[in-house]
């Protein structure tokens, strides 16, 4: 009888998994794992909400396997460490694992690579996390990309693959299940965490039901929709995403799907002539979802292939670039939504409130941090990471190193996001605004993004001032960053 362990880790699901298909496969009975690792548990940036989902899944997971004869295995502690000591407890020959690409994780698997091997049994690591990994998609003369548009032109022509079937797992043998000792799975509050915001519920059953009604939805008005926080325009799957509750080809495949397997490959901003009118549409609605799957696996690929981006600017000019804003009082007013720029409080009360940010308001909210109160990019990188649920490293740093214009295909150094214009083009009405400030919900539309033109309305409503001049902290950030910008650009 041949044992396999597989490592449950960005894949907290039974469908569509690839290395939990292969273990099936190859092996007569298969112990499923998952390791809480000390390590990510101890990080700085580590959040409740993040922790939370993860729990939820991780629940819901047993579950499932329960229902199948088998069960979810949960250790504690140093992956390596742990999953060589189950190694010798069952004699399993085998470990399998989806790939993780976060410079982190390839450590972390090498070293479980090196415990497992020693005590004689077999490391397989597979293709999941991505549709396309970082060393597939590359320029004719093996560079990586760093600038999206010709990562995306190449992106689209590479062939997705199918989702799979749920294997058929196989029970557990009487005489397995008795050398097996799983911890119980911890509460929040075990684990050191405290929370306060109303998250995504997790599990596998809760991306199904997200994805199907975001492709019968929304979907083929997304492209329309997506800037408008007030509306539910957006799919809500990156957190399952992130912690693998559903697979990217299954949201792939029901994307290309619903628009067409004919468009699937086109980029949406250059439709041919060819098309008619229903099939413009049906691409740059389901086209421009399928580009924030690219602009997903893009990041991927620039943290994969530039791993320095985890501490610092991807753009090296940007090295020696000292960030003047280090007001205590002033990044406390950002990250509790009380700077007296409503759209930036909004966005930041969500995230409190939600463990979410509707994504234009990523932008909005960064870019005011860190080009408007001139703070350390890494400041609010981290803040977001301890509040988001579907805080990942890659698509976070990205983002953030975007909106500083520190990063790959950064947003120029002079764009700089004034948030009472945004505010009104995105929130015309001001719905988003007074969902998330209840101090402004009896606010007149004409005053509502701007609330300070009438000091006395704000002392009535209890709503902060603007806590700087925008136009004066406009010209400061250009000033500043105009000499580090122009020695470091890049080429695609």
């Amino acid at each position: 009888m041949t044992i396999a362990l597989h490592w449950f880790r960005r894949d907290l699901r039974l469908a569509d998994n690839t290395a939990l298909t292969e273990a099936q496969r190859r092996a007569d009975e298969v112990v499923p794992v998952f390791v809480l690792d000390s390590h990510l548990l101890r990080r700085e940036d580590m959040g409740a909400s993040r922790v939370s989902f993860l729990l939820e899944s991780l629940t819901l997971l047993g579950r499932d396997l329960e229902e199948r004869g088998s069960l979810l295995l949960l250790l504690e502690g140093d992956p390596a460490a742990r999953l060589a000591e189950l190694v010798r407890a069952t004699g399993a020959k085998l470990v399998t694992a989806n790939r993780d690409h976060s410079p982190y994780a390839r450590r972390r698997d090498a070293a479980v690579r090196r415990a497992i091997e020693r005590e004689g049994a077999t490391w397989l690591d597979f293709k999941d996390q991505l549709l396309v990994e970082p060393d597939e998609c590359r320029k004719d003369d093996g560079a990586p990309y760093t600038v999206f548009t010709p990562f995306a032109r190449r992106w689209r022509l590479i062939e997705k693959e199918l989702p799979q079937r749920a294997p058929r797992l196989r029970s557990l043998s009487p005489d397995l299940r008795e050398r097996l000792v799983s911890q119980p799975i911890p509460s929040l509050g075990e684990l050191g965490f405290g929370l306060e915001a109303d998250i995504e519920p997790g599990g596998e059953r809760q991306a199904k039901k997200r994805l199907a009604t975001f492709v019968e939805e929304r979907l083929l008005a997304y492209a329309g929709d997506r800037n408008a926080p007030a509306l539910d325009g957006t799919s809500h799957l990156s957190a399952h995403l992130k912690f693998g509750t559903i697979s990217p080809r299954r949201v792939y495949g029901d994307v290309r799907g619903a628009i067409g397997d004919e468009l699937a490959n086109l980029d949406p901003a250059r439709p041919p002539a060819s098309l008619g009118a229903a099939e413009r549409d049906r691409l740059r609605e389901g086209g421009t979802f399928l580009n924030e799957l690219c602009w997903r696996e893009f990041y991927q690929a620039i943290l994969f292939h530039f791993p320095h981006v985890v501490s610092g600017p991807f753009r090296r000019g940007f090295a020696k670039l000292r960030w003047p804003g280090d007001d205590p009082s002033l990044i406390e007013a950002w990250r509790e939504g009380r700077t007296g720029f409503p759209i930036v409080d909004a966005g930041m009360r969500q995230l409190a409130q939600t463990g979410w940010m509707h994504n234009r308001l990523r932008m909005i909210t960064a870019t005011f941090l860190t080009k408007t109160l001139l703070v350390d990019w890494r400041v609010g990188e981290r803040i977001f990471l301890q509040r988001l649920t579907d805080g990942d490293v890659a698509a976070n740093n990205g983002g953030w190193q975007w909106c500083a214009s520190t990063g790959t295909d950064a947003s120029p150094y002079f764009r700089i996001f004034n948030p009472t214009l945004q505010s009104k083009k995105f929130d015309p009405k001001g719905e988003f605004l007074r969902r998330f400030i209840p101090e402004l919900r009896r606010i007149g539309d004409e005053l509502v993004h701007e609330p300070w033109r009438k000091p006395r309305v704000l002392e009535e409503i209890g709503y902060p001032p603007p806590c700087v001049d925008y136009a004066a902290q406009r010209e400061r950030a250009l000033a500043l960053l105009a000499p580090f910008a122009r020695g470091s650009a890049i080429s695609e």
